[in-house]
C-alpha cells in the first residue's frame, strides 16, 4: 500500500482501491477532548455533594457534549474516510463529515458521469484570515463531472521554496494520476508548472533522442 500525504488527510493506494482518510495525528485533538469530558465526570462524581446545584449541572453538561464529540471525532480519526475510489464497483464515494462518522454517503460519482480529472493550483483563502508568515504554494485535486460539476478530492499546500515546492507537487500529481488511472479518466493539469517540474515538449525529447 503507498501512502501519501495531503493537507490534513492521508491517501492510501492500492491495487483497483484509493481511500482518503483523516491524517493519523487527526486523532490527537477528538482524544483530549473525550480525556477532558471524561475527566469531568469523574470529578463530577466526587464533587457532587460540595458543588451547588447550577455549578454541578454545567460541569455535567460540559462534561457529556465533551464526551459526545471527542467520542464521535476519535471514531472519525480512527474508522472515518473522506473519499473511495473502487474499481470493482466503478464509482467514487465522498462520505460524509464528521457528524456521519466518515462512513455514510454524502455522493456517490459512477465512472461514466466523470469528465475528467483536474489538478489545478490550489486556494489559499487571501483575504480570509491571518496571512502566512511565508509565501505558499497549494494545488488541488478536482473530480470534475460531465455535468461540470467540481468536486474537491484533496489539496496539498506547500511553503514557496524550490524544493518543498517539488515535493509537494509530486504529491499531488500523485493522487491525481492514481484517481485519474482507477477512474479510466483523463487528467487535466491547469495548475502553473515551475520550470523544473514542467514536461519537456515533445519536439525536444526527439531531439534528445536523436542524438
Amino acid at each position: 500500500m503507498e501512502r501519501v500525504p495531503l493537507d490534513r488527510r492521508m491517501c492510501y493506494i492500492e491495487q483497483g482501491r484509493l481511500d482518503i482518510r483523516p491524517s493519523p495525528l487527526a486523532v490527537i485533538g477528538p482524544i483530549l477532548i473525550l480525556l477532558l469530558g471524561v475527566g469531568l465526570l469523574i470529578a463530577l462524581a466526587f464533587l457532587m455533594n460540595r458543588l451547588p446545584a447550577a455549578g454541578a449541572a454545567l460541569m455535567l453538561l460540559v462534561a457529556m457534549v465533551a464526551v459526545a464529540f471527542g467520542g464521535l471525532g476519535t471514531v472519525h480519526s480512527l474508522m472515518g474516510s473522506y473519499l473511495l475510489v473502487e474499481a470493482e464497483k466503478q464509482s467514487v464515494r465522498f462520505q460524509q463529515g464528521l457528524l456521519g462518522l466518515g462512513l455514510g454517503t454524502r455522493e456517490l460519482v459512477p465512472f461514466w458521469k466523470i469528465d475528467h480529472i483536474e489538478l489545478a493550483d490550489g486556494d489559499l483563502g487571501e483575504g480570509r484570515g491571518p496571512a502566512f508568515p511565508l509565501d505558499m504554494r497549494a494545488w488541488e485535486v478536482v473530480l470534475v463531472k460531465t455535468n461540470g460539476k467540481r468536486l474537491t478530492i484533496g489539496q496539498v499546500t506547500v511553503p514557496q521554496v524550490e524544493e518543498l515546492v517539488d515535493e509537494g507537487f509530486s504529491r499531488a500529481y500523485r493522487v491525481a494520476e492514481a484517481v485519474a488511472h482507477l477512474t479510466g479518466r483523463p487528467l487535466v493539469i491547469t495548475a502553473a508548472l515551475e520550470p523544473e517540474t514542467a514536461l519537456e515538449p515533445e519536439e525536444e525529447k526527439a531531439g534528445k533522442e536523436a542524438s
